[in-house]
C-alpha cells in the first residue's frame, strides 16, 4: 500500500506542469550593479507540489520561468536556481562614460511587485509594481 502511494505521488509530480506562471510567486527582485554588469537576485515561493518536484528532480524545470523575466536583456546567464531564490547575471547592462556608469531603462515584460535597486555606493531604492528598470547613473569609483 505504501509503495502504491509513492508511485501515485511520483506520477503526479512528473505530470505536473512545473513551468507554469502559477507555480512561482516572486516576492522580491534585487538589482545590484557591478561596473557595467548587474546581478539580479530573485526571491520567490514555490507551490507545494512544485517544491517537491524541484527537490526530487532539480530546479532546471523552473529555469524558463526565471529566464522569462529577462527577455529584453542581452547576455543573460542564470548562475543559481534553488527552492527559494535564483541568481541571474546580466552583462553590459550599463555603459561607462568617464567616471560615471549610465543605465538606460530595460523592460521586464511583466510587472515586478517589488524591485530593490542597489548601487555600488550603498544607496538603495525600492520600486513597487514596475515593469521596467529605472534610468540612473552611478560613479565608477564606487564599484
Amino acid at each position: 500500500m505504501k509503495q502504491l502511494l509513492i508511485v501515485i505521488l511520483l506520477i503526479a509530480l512528473v505530470t505536473a506542469p512545473v513551468a507554469s506562471a502559477d507555480c512561482l510567486q516572486v516576492t522580491k527582485t534585487t538589482m545590484q550593479f557591478n561596473g557595467t554588469d548587474t546581478v539580479f537576485t530573485i526571491d520567490y515561493e514555490l507551490d507545494f507540489l512544485v517544491r517537491l518536484y524541484v527537490l526530487a528532480f532539480g530546479s532546471a524545470n523552473i529555469a524558463p520561468e526565471i529566464e522569462a523575466r529577462f527577455v529584453s536583456f542581452d547576455n543573460v546567464s542564470v548562475r543559481k536556481i534553488g527552492c527559494e531564490q535564483a541568481i541571474v547575471d546580466v552583462k553590459n547592462v550599463s555603459h561607462q562614460n568617464n567616471e560615471y556608469y549610465f543605465h538606460n531603462s530595460h523592460d521586464f515584460g511583466m510587472t515586478i511587485e517589488k524591485l530593490v535597486v542597489k548601487l555600488p555606493d550603498g544607496y538603495s531604492r525600492t520600486y513597487r509594481h514596475t515593469n521596467t528598470t529605472p534610468d540612473l547613473y552611478y560613479e565608477s569609483n564606487s564599484s
